[in-house]
């Protein structure tokens, strides 16, 4: 988990070119059986039902999510080599059907290159990239990867933005609509490029972690912002009060307590102590989010897009920036949970404690400019 400026990481050309040999998807019927060890490695990271602990309705919330989990680890589609269908290639989680993602194939004088024109992941039209959004001269940097939602702290950027870029800028307060929040919000009302406000990154109703931040007085700032802003979306990213494996939302903010309308996840799945991605955590989250009343169509899916650095994950070992595989993985996943979000996110453009991001993978950019591309979506609710 990490905070917007310096994240802090608590305990708790369309197409995305796979260099295959060819280039087919595998037929329906065989999607099971190809991904056999694929499924029993998922499976092996679902916890026990015993495992569950708690009065009974919060064992039994534990039990339905385990369940959810395994059933997502069965929905898996197949993309194998041309050549001999039954040899192994590339396991992705499905999307709500298990019809297999569309490809076509491109042949040079010595390869073959495979362009994933249909994999399952979220569909939206505004797609989110925070940190180093702006060159020293004041360009939008992530344009380039297709991130049209950027990451503002000031009218001078909001402004400065290219056309087709909405802005979402970041405030940081919990104290209600104070003379500082409203002297934060008063010079962004009427701005055309304006998206929304980002409220807090992770705020803490327990004081815990972070400062505490009662939910009162944020759903205080989204009335404010909804009476004054109109059509502005508030949003925060939401704190896991447990661990990854298990994570909770219980008790901290949803609609109803705190009038924020969107609600970003950022369950972490690439990690060294798997020895690569467990995407099961991604599973886990969305369960615990609905469990503690915030609809899917609330939720923002955060995508991990770092790795390495100074950062510490809650089991031990250290995150690591995903593959290009990893990644398809990782939308894929969120895609199946949370098919069309108003806004995604990947975390993180630029780097934030020596580690690695979007800013300096060219092969991640890739992907998520191929993604961005062809995930097309309603542009947002305010507009």
């Amino acid at each position: 988990m990490r905070s917007h400026r310096a994240r802090r990481l608590a305990v708790a050309t369309v197409g995305a070119v796979l260099m295959l040999a060819g280039g087919v998807a595998a037929k329906p019927s065989h999607c099971r059986k190809d991904c056999e060890q694929e499924i029993t490695n998922c499976l092996g990271l679902v916890p026990k039902n015993e495992d569950c602990t708690g009065t009974r309705v919060e064992k039994r919330a534990c039990r339905r999510m385990h369940a959810a989990e395994r059933a997502t680890c069965y929905k898996v589609v197949k993309v194998c080599k041309q050549q001999d269908p039954g040899t192994s290639g590339i396991c992705l989680p499905s999307s709500t059907t298990t019809t297999p993602p569309t490809t076509t194939s491109t042949t040079t004088s010595s390869t073959s290159t495979t362009t994933l024109v249909g994999y399952s992941g979220p569909v939206t039209g505004l797609h989110y990239a925070p940190n180093h959004n702006f060159d020293p001269s004041g360009h939008y940097v992530p344009a380039k990867a297709g991130f049209n939602l950027a990451d503002v702290s000031s009218v001078s950027q909001l402004d400065s933005l290219p056309s087709g870029v909405k802005g979402l800028a970041y405030l940081g307060l919990c104290n209600g609509p104070d003379s500082s929040f409203i002297s934060a919000v008063q010079p962004f009302i009427g701005d055309p490029n304006l998206f929304g406000f980002y409220l807090m990154d992770q705020p803490d109703p327990t004081g815990r972690s972070a400062p505490l931040c009662p939910a009162a007085n944020l759903m205080a700032e989204s009335d404010w912002i909804h009476a004054n802003v109109p059509g502005a979306q508030t949003f925060i990213v939401m704190i896991n009060v447990n661990t990854s494996t298990a994570p909770v939302y219980a008790n901290t903010y949803n609609p109803g307590n705190s009038h924020i309308d969107l609600y970003a996840l950022d369950p972490y799945p690439c990690r060294t102590e798997v020895g690569g991605c467990d995407y099961s955590k991604i599973t886990s989250a969305v369960a615990a989010a609905e469990a503690a009343g915030i609809p899917r169509g609330s939720i923002v899916p955060v995508y991990q897009a770092f790795g390495g650095g100074g950062w510490s994950d809650d089991g031990g070992g250290q995150y690591i920036l995903p593959t290009a595989s990893q990644e398809q993985q990782i939308l894929a996943a969120w895609g199946s949970l949370v098919p069309n979000p108003v806004f995604d996110y990947a975390y993180s453009w630029g780097t934030q404690n020596s580690d690695q991001a979007l800013e300096g993978s060219m092969v991640l950019q890739a992907v998520f400019s191929a993604h961005n591309a062809t995930s097309a979506g309603p542009r947002d609710r305010g507009s």
